[in-house]
């Protein structure tokens, strides 16, 4: 399942949507997220996605992240989840 997210992946961004990004961990497949349009994500949104991870892992599945660029590339890189994600 693909899911494109078009703006800042912030805590503003998962008040509004937090739970559709939620619903993600039921699905019954690999998830894929594009990053193509975020320009910046925060604390939050990073635990967002671990958490989504995690609720995917533990049902067989994976989080897959495409389109990382600028300021989301870097955290990815600093926090060294490019391998996790990315792969």
């Amino acid at each position: 399942m693909k899911y494109d997210i078009d703006t800042n992946f912030d805590a503003g961004y998962l008040q509004q949507f937090g739970q559709r990004i939620d619903s993600l961990a039921c699905a019954a497949e690999d998830v894929l997220l594009d990053l193509s349009n975020v320009t910046f994500i925060d604390s939050t949104g990073i635990g967002a996605l671990v958490a989504l991870h995690k609720k995917l892992a533990a049902r067989g599945h994976r989080l897959k992240i495409s389109g990382l660029r600028g300021q989301p590339l870097q955290l990815f890189i600093n926090l060294k989840l490019v391998p996790l994600f990315c792969a």
